[in-house]
């Protein structure tokens, strides 16, 4: 497994024999017109969370029902 060596250029090394790129000067990467990550408030995670709870027991009591 890489054992011909590496060679380093541009914050990478890249293995001489199979071409896997190790990066050396690790960032993280991103294209610039990606839009900006969102953190959602403490109160709108409460209700995804709440919404999603609810959406489970709806399907659960239904297939614990008699039909």
């Amino acid at each position: 497994m890489h054992h011909s060596g590496w060679t380093e250029t541009g914050g990478e090394a890249r293995c001489v024999e199979c071409g896997t790129r190790r990066f050396t000067d690790y960032g993280a990467l991103r294209p610039p017109d990606l839009p900006e990550a969102v953190t959602p408030s403490d109160h709108a995670r409460s209700a995804a969370d709440r919404a999603a709870a609810r959406q489970v027991w709806q399907r659960i009591r239904l297939r614990l029902l008699p039909g």
